[in-house]
């Protein structure tokens, strides 16, 4: 840094007499922290404690937490049944893993996504201090990070390991831009470890390497890569056997020829959600356009990749969108390094967050105004949570035998073998559970079946002979037996 980091101090004062701070500037950024975990990471551990959320994905990865071990380093997930790392390649996840020998799985999942999340203040913090970076532009960045409608989506639709690479992204942009190799790579091998998709990145940053003149270091990051590439896509299904393929994904609708596929890719709501991500860097862009101020066009080229697969997947929705924006906003850095954003980008950029994220801050922010109400579909009344707490519990003591549960029950019983889902995948033999504990209707999550469906299970499973009936009261059906998800 020496010399360059000093240049830049020159273009990024905090305390340039021609603009004196503001008195009240040193709490912007905790203003910002508190405002995402106040409206966001709140509510959001709310609704878990009330059991809220499906088993897809958090209950996935609350029993790949649970069970991850150096005896079974690739566990299967009865609720979903695949082996983990058939289905994707994150062994990010093994970060998890010693906090779920202190806490449940499920909270150790919760409290790793929301620390990936806001440690990507952290590099942007240490450049401000070093001068790098002005105050504003590091709450600007910050605000995008915790707050852009694709962050906020992705953590109330916890958990996922795609959500945790926002912080692996921050950091191997910053690496980047400070030239830094070693801090690259290592934040590379932390990237490609939360996707297998994320290696393609890595393909392209070695032509913006290569195109900046660091051929050596290219070649580093272009081997990396590739062997990443040939690892998941070629030696994992070798040594782990047939892995789940999500690549059908990408032609779906091409039976109806390409313009029934464009059209699907280019319907309303998936245009809706590239122009809201278009939208959060308008005021950024439009000031950096006026200033003659340039992104690093070589870094962006880093989002080809996900662009091409969020858009032939069509997914923009849950946690898709949170590796785009912690991308796009590194490609950003040289301008912000270069110049002080202007008073009125931070404005604009406030009312673009808080209107596009309108809808869901409405959500979250009802479960703190209307607990008895909101969710609608796991309200916290205290007779649910009571029934929910026994039938757990009961689950909890008895650890002997298969349980079929509630989607949304998969992940606070992450830590018991052999769990199932209503209406999830269930073993191609078939299976006869010993255990059932559903919610019923309209609380729980019963997709994919019906709220009938399961109230007819539910009538199916009482009657039988050979039914305990455990718990059988205005939420909660339990019982001991002989079940099948499908009578």
């Amino acid at each position: 840094m020496g010399k360059r980091s000093v240049t830049m101090v020159a273009h990024t004062p905090d305390s340039d007499p021609e603009h004196p701070r503001p008195r009240l500037a040193p709490l912007a950024l905790p203003l910002v922290v508190l405002l995402w975990w106040v409206l966001v990471v709140t509510p959001v551990w709310l609704q878990a404690a009330r059991a809220c959320f499906p088993n897809f994905d958090l209950g996935i990865y609350s029993q790949a937490v649970a069970r991850l071990s150096l005896g079974e380093p690739n566990p299967w997930i009865s609720a979903r049944q695949v082996f983990i790392f058939n289905d994707h390649f994150d062994p990010i996840l093994w970060v998890a893993h010693p906090l779920a020998r202190l806490l449940p799985p499920m909270w150790a999942a919760l409290l790793v996504e929301a620390l990936f999340v806001l440690l990507t203040v952290a590099p942007l913090r240490w450049l401000q201090t070093q001068g790098v970076l002005s105050r504003r532009a590091l709450v600007l960045l910050a605000a995008l990070l915790l707050l852009s409608p694709s962050v906020v989506e992705a953590l109330k639709f916890p958990a996922h390991p795609t959500t945790w690479s926002v912080l692996p992204w921050v950091l191997t942009g910053v690496a980047f831009h400070l030239r830094r190799p070693a801090l690259l790579l290592a934040s590379l091998v932390l990237l490609f470890s939360c996707k297998e998709e994320f290696a393609f990145g890595g393909v392209m940053l070695t032509l913006a390497l290569f195109l900046r003149g660091e051929r050596r270091l290219a070649a580093g990051v272009g081997a990396l890569s590739l062997a990443w590439l040939a690892g998941v896509y070629g030696l994992r299904p070798w040594l782990l056997g047939p892995t789940v393929d999500y690549g059908f994904r990408l032609g779906q609708g091409m039976e109806g020829g390409w313009p029934h596929y464009l059209l699907l890719r280019l319907a309303p709501p998936h245009l809706s959600r590239m122009g809201t991500l278009v939208l959060l860097f308008l005021p950024l862009g439009l000031w950096a356009w006026r200033e003659r101020l340039r992104p690093d066009w070589a870094w962006l080229l880093v989002l080809l990749p996900m662009l091409g697969i969020r858009f032939l997947a069509m997914s923009w929705r849950f946690h898709y969108g949170v590796s785009l924006v912690a991308a796009a906003l590194m490609g950003f850095l040289p301008v912000l390094r270069a110049r002080r954003p202007p008073a009125w980008v931070l404005a604009s950029t406030s009312v673009i967050l808080l209107a596009s994220n309108e809808p869901n801050l409405r959500k979250l922010t009802s479960t703190l105004t209307s607990p008895l109400t909101s969710p609608r579909h796991c309200p916290a009344t205290p007779e649910r949570l009571a029934s929910l707490a026994r039938g757990v519990d009961l689950l909890h003591q008895h650890r002997e035998g298969s349980a079929l549960l509630s989607s949304n029950l998969v992940a606070p019983l992450a830590d018991r073998d052999d769990i199932y889902a209503v209406g999830g995948p269930q073993p191609d033999e078939g299976r006869v559970h010993e255990w059932v504990l559903v919610e019923k209707p309209p609380h729980g999550d019963v997709w994919p079946l019906t709220s009938e469906r399961v109230g007819e299970l539910i009538d199916v499973w009482r009657k039988d002979a050979g039914t305990e009936v455990l718990i059988d009261d205005e939420h909660v059906f339990m019982a001991r037996g002989r079940f099948t998800a499908h009578r």
